[in-house]
């Protein structure tokens, strides 16, 4: 694949991006609408649909970093979706890697573009907070995102079906919007910072990443006051601020 093939597959998907955004956004309206009007059922369906949303954008937004323009060779890309095995005959075969080996194959080789994490204890502990996110916004989400794809909205189960999953449908159970909106703030910050470390390695990546690292960290700390409850107090003086316009 040239490097013009691989900046059109980053157009084309950009496109799609911007997309699901829209959707997001949406959807996100429509669930304030729900939580208004008190239907605790629409609420919780739509709650669902909007996590399995976010994980759209997440694997959306993944092709569009691993195909960012003069980022990484074809070569490159193909290690990062395709683990190469070797079947007993002896020969090569691609078996397609999960979305989150993925999202840190990508991590490990961007990096090493900046340096040696094993020698660099600065860029050994960038990765680890960069993969410490994957792990907390990406890859546990996508384990509710699996159950709910798979019909179990209410009760979770194991891999094998045979029992339920108490400690899952908890999580699925206990799942709101304003949650999963936070879940679509912190994955941006990490794109940027996965962004920034793929196009430039050397120049913008250290400056940027306490940039962006600091911003997250901080809408990390101040979103963790925020609730249903309170999204309901909110929209409620919005509401009443309308009426009043309305009614003069």
């Amino acid at each position: 694949m040239l490097d013009s093939e691989i900046k059109n597959i980053h157009v084309l998907q950009s496109k799609n991006v911007k997309y699901l955004k829209k959707a997001e956004k949406i959807l996100r309206m429509d669930l304030n609408r729900c939580l208004l009007k008190n239907d605790e059922f629409q609420l919780n369906i739509k709650t669902k649909y909007y996590s399995m949303l976010y994980s759209s954008v997440s694997e959306s937004q993944f092709l569009q970093i691993l195909y960012t323009p003069y980022g990484f060779d074809y070569s490159e890309i193909q290690k990062i979706e395709y683990d190469i095995r070797i079947n007993k005959k002896g020969k090569e075969y691609r078996k397609k890697r999960s979305l989150i080996d993925s999202w840190n194959l990508i991590v490990d080789i961007a990096i090493r573009k900046v340096g040696n994490p094993e020698t660099s204890k600065d860029l050994k502990e960038k990765k680890g907070k960069i993969k410490a996110i994957i792990k907390e916004y990406i890859e546990k989400p996508q384990e509710l995102r699996n159950k709910i794809a798979h019909g179990q909205w209410i009760h979770a189960f194991n891999n094998e079906n045979t029992r339920e999953n108490e400690k899952t449908s908890k999580r699925i159970k206990e799942l709101n919007f304003i949650q999963i909106y936070i879940w679509f703030e912190i994955h941006q910050y990490l794109c940027f910072i996965i962004r920034d470390l793929i196009q430039s390695p050397k120049k913008t990546f250290h400056n940027s990443y306490w940039e962006h690292l600091s911003k997250l960290e901080e809408f990390i700390k101040r979103s963790k006051r925020w609730t249903i409850e309170g999204k309901l107090v909110e929209l409620n003086k919005r509401k009443q601020k309308t009426d009043v316009v309305t009614m003069a």
